[in-house]
């Protein structure tokens, strides 16, 4: 199978240090140097782990909790509202 160069290219590439490219994003002034550490940045060459999401993420993993839901005692609440599970039960 033919694979694009491009593609080829990035797949041999080690992964980057988000974290420090994202600092120097911020930080860098020159407009061609700071889109030259965006490309490099925004390159993903293989899956990224749950803190290198985050990174990326409006908020962090585990900030926000599935609503309507069961509580630590299995009854069904909900935050706002009256919800209906899949049982037929109405939240709390």
């Amino acid at each position: 199978m033919l694979q694009h160069p491009v593609q080829e290219m990035y797949s041999q590439m080690a992964k980057p240090n988000y974290a420090s490219l994202l600092a120097q994003i911020a930080a860098e002034t020159d407009p061609t140097t700071k889109q030259s550490l965006i490309d490099q940045c925004y390159q993903f060459p293989e899956e990224l782990t749950t803190e290198e999401k985050d990174l990326f993420s409006y908020v962090s993993s585990g900030y926000i909790e599935d609503n309507p839901g069961y509580d630590d005692s299995d009854v069904y609440v909900s935050f706002v509202g009256k919800f209906y599970n899949d049982d037929g039960d109405l939240s709390q």
